[in-house]
């Protein structure tokens, strides 16, 4: 076992341990863990470099749809097309204008 693989099994199994809450005498199960960990990480690693090269997954994927979309942003608004706040007397106005109109002739 090389030294830099030993140092991560160990650092790997103390910090199982402390997850685990320290708990005492499980110390072969969580260094058993980390060596089954560090196998399955080092086997995945051998995997991913007898790819061949340029055959790299990229790490989002983008579909064609989105490619082609062209992103629209929302223009500004010019001063005379926004909105005016309301003031209190354009309520009163509006409020006599409907009382006035719905009076019976």
């Amino acid at each position: 076992m090389t030294d830099a693989r030993r140092e991560w099994i160990s650092k790997r199994a103390y910090t199982l341990w402390e997850e685990a809450g320290r708990p005492h005498g499980h110390d072969g199960d969580h260094w058993e863990q980390a060596v089954r960990e560090r196998d399955e990480f080092e086997r995945v690693a051998l995997v991913d470099d007898v790819k061949p090269i340029g055959a790299k997954k990229p790490l989002i994927d983008i579909s064609t749809d989105a490619k082609a979309t062209k992103t629209v942003s929302a223009k500004p608004k010019k001063k005379a097309e926004a909105e005016k706040p309301v003031t209190a007397k354009a309520v009163a106005k509006a409020k006599s204008a409907k009382a006035v109109n719905s009076k019976p002739i």
